[in-house]
């Protein structure tokens, strides 16, 4: 009986699709596990250990996997099909790969020979002056403590310790000290992203990363809107320009904090008696407390809110932030109409019943 020959087209989509997920794999892949860096742990060591050696040798890693992988795909067609060397496109492609996984395995070895000194990795930290094992073990030690900025996957993560931000990416880690950065905003997307299995729509901000040495290239990283203002914290002497008058969206708190706030605004005032001592709110312990909760969504006992006596201690950001907390944060929509319990007394409220003190 006739056997019947594997579809050399299958073959191919099937084994660049497995070189795809492993060098850049989705996030379904990240989420089972299946990555390099979770393969191949023992080889790369620790991340929070040795930083700046687990990504020279990560990078070492996916920079070797991709020149061997054109020689592993000959490799697989001449196993299913034999015939296909006979071609002389395929022929020459795999005197081609041939050289490739030779100049892979020579790079490697040079890499190795030379301590990593020739890795691309430790030439770009050596470009800011002092020995990149010197700047590479101030790396390691800060990259170690928890006030750190991280932000994205393995394969596209800005990371922004005490002195130094880093892009991670597959193939290659750009470098560049804060106190000789400057960045610029260049433009935002709206990207889809799954959370909770339910599909939400989220700002991407382009900053380019640009530096007074001239050695050190720009480049440019993505940071979620989301997290921008974490990011900036982390950079308070660092100037950012947007010449393009990029707008960065409000985080969801901000925008029902505002929101929050300006249904308040619209709500009956309370007058704070004049005996009433108000020390600094609980919540933040610096503003004033200038909220007060009041029932006014509906007379005596009617509705689920309950009259709270509690004198003013909380102010408004501070209040539109609890009642925030205690939603379903999987329903944002359904924030406005809810109820929360007062943080003190527990007594529940809505948005009707917060009264702004006159005289705050």
């Amino acid at each position: 009986m006739h056997q019947e020959e594997p579809n050399i087209y299958l073959i191919s989509m099937l084994y660049w699709l497995v070189v795809l997920f492993l060098l850049s794999p989705p996030q379904e892949v990240r989420s089972a596990g299946l990555t390099l860096e979770n393969i191949f742990w023992k080889l790369l060591g620790s991340e929070s250990l040795d930083f700046v050696g687990y990504h020279i040798r990560r990078t070492a890693m996916t920079r070797l996997l991709l020149l061997l992988a054109p020689f592993g795909y000959i490799s697989t067609l001449s196993i299913a099909r034999p015939d296909t060397l006979q071609v002389q496109l395929v022929y020459y492609g795999a005197l081609v790969s041939v050289l490739l996984a030779t100049f892979a395995i020579l790079a490697s070895v040079y890499y190795w020979r030379t301590k990593w000194s020739g890795h691309p990795f430790a030439r770009t930290l050596g470009k800011h002056g002092d020995s990149w094992r010197s700047i590479a073990n101030n790396i390691n030690v800060e990259f170690r403590r928890i006030d750190k900025f991280a932000s994205g996957p393995i394969n596209g993560r800005v990371v922004v310790t005490e002195s130094w931000l880093l892009k991670l990416g597959v193939f290659t880690v750009h470098v560049s000290k804060l106190a000789d950065t400057h960045l610029t905003l260049i433009n935002s997307a709206e990207i889809i992203h799954a959370e909770a299995d339910v599909l939400r729509s989220m700002q991407r901000i382009s900053i380019r990363v640009s530096s007074i040495n001239d050695a050190v290239s720009d480049f440019v990283i993505h940071i979620p809107s989301l997290e921008y203002k974490d990011f900036r914290v982390r950079l308070p002497f660092v100037p950012i320009v947007n010449v393009r008058g990029v707008v960065v969206q409000q985080t969801l708190g901000e925008r029902f904090a505002s929101a929050f706030v300006e249904q308040v605004d619209c709500n009956q005032r309370y007058r704070l008696p004049a005996d009433t001592e108000v020390d600094a709110c609980l919540g933040c312990m610096q503003a004033t407390p200038d909220a007060k909760l009041v029932k006014l969504c509906a007379a005596g006992e009617d509705g689920e809110c309950r009259n709270c006596r509690c004198r003013p201690q909380w102010c408004l950001t501070c209040m539109a932030r609890w009642f925030s907390s205690r939603q379903d944060q999987r329903r944002p929509e359904t924030w406005l109409s809810s109820t929360a319990p007062c943080p003190n007394c527990r007594s529940v409220f809505c948005m009707l019943d917060v009264c702004r003190v006159e005289g705050s």
